[in-house]
């Protein structure tokens, strides 16, 4: 009788092998090389995202950060280290980092399993994950581990969860849009797959909040913004009067116009979740840039 693995070793295996195609001379090589460059439309997408660890980096220069997830050539180590902090890049694949290892793109890395890290408690001061962790089969361990091995605290920028918004205009939207589908003849679906194997587990302001005040933090700051993806992007050159950057940007302006007007949800969120209180001048940087700061509630049968 064959022996079935556990759901999430399955998927552990999935995403170990997953960068196998796209590593060294594997049939998608040449596409994974388009992630380390920097003058492309999508390139572009990324450095918008990117730029939103800006204001820590500017307060805390020459922090120590992990990288979780980072399997695409170490990249969000890259961007952190170029930005002035000292970095780690993470991922459950080994693929695409030795090669970045051994052309000089990142300076090291390790192999880690984002649910259960090898780093003693409180081994850096910041942990990021950049759209990873919707592809953890146990999300919520991954990030009670982020949270230990950091000693300031964790940074996650993730698909947000269309379906938390129960406003009445995104109820509205979202009826409208599924009527259009419904019409076209195509499938109304709620919650998506990827070919590596994983459940996209989508986030949401309250769910994170939720989740820091169980575990007793008391501070987050989020930012919300759209992204807009093309196929293609990855090729064409960063231009105003490129057609792709063209079409990308008019979409992510009227996704903006919706999202502003509470028609729709924003596609994607940034949290900061803090070990400790941030300084006055932390919380005015990320409130110049944009995020919005939230206290949380303290357990009052708990000492802190």
């Amino acid at each position: 009788m064959k022996k079935i693995l556990p759901f999430n070793e399955q998927s552990y295996k999935l995403h170990a092998d997953h960068f196998k195609d796209y590593a060294g001379t594997g049939e998608l090589a040449d596409h994974a090389k388009s992630w380390m460059r920097s003058d492309t439309v999508d390139a572009w997408r990324h450095q918008r995202m990117y730029r939103l660890l800006d204001p820590i980096l500017q307060y805390d220069p020459g922090s120590s950060w992990l990288t979780v997830g980072d399997g695409r050539f170490g990249k969000d180590a890259k961007e952190i280290e170029k930005r002035g902090g000292v970095a780690l890049a993470t991922d459950i694949s080994e693929h695409l980092l030795a090669e970045a290892k051994s052309i000089g793109y990142i300076k090291n890395y390790r192999i880690e399993n984002a649910e259960s890290l090898s780093f003693e408690n409180d081994s850096f001061d910041y942990v990021f994950c950049k759209e990873s962790f919707h592809h953890f089969p146990r999300p919520m361990i991954a990030l009670y581990e982020m949270l230990r091995v950091s000693r300031k605290g964790v940074i996650l920028i993730e698909p947000n969860d269309p379906l938390a918004d129960k406003g009445l205009s995104s109820l509205l939207f979202n009826g409208i849009k599924n009527a259009v589908k419904s019409l076209l003849g195509r499938k109304m679906e709620s919650h998506f797959f990827e070919p590596s194997g994983n459940y996209v587990y989508t986030l949401s302001e309250p769910e994170i909040e939720k989740a820091a005040i169980g575990l007793g933090l008391q501070w987050i700051a989020s930012f919300r913004l759209n992204d807009s993806y093309v196929k293609g992007a990855e090729y064409e050159m960063l231009s105003e009067n490129g057609p792709l950057q063209k079409r990308v940007n008019r979409t992510i302006r009227r996704k903006n116009v919706l999202s502003a007007a509470g028609l729709m949800p924003y596609e994607m969120i940034a949290t900061v979740l803090f070990k400790e209180k941030p300084s006055k001048e932390l919380i005015a940087i990320l409130s110049d840039h944009g995020y919005k700061i939230s206290e949380l509630p303290v357990n009052p049968y708990i000492n802190s």
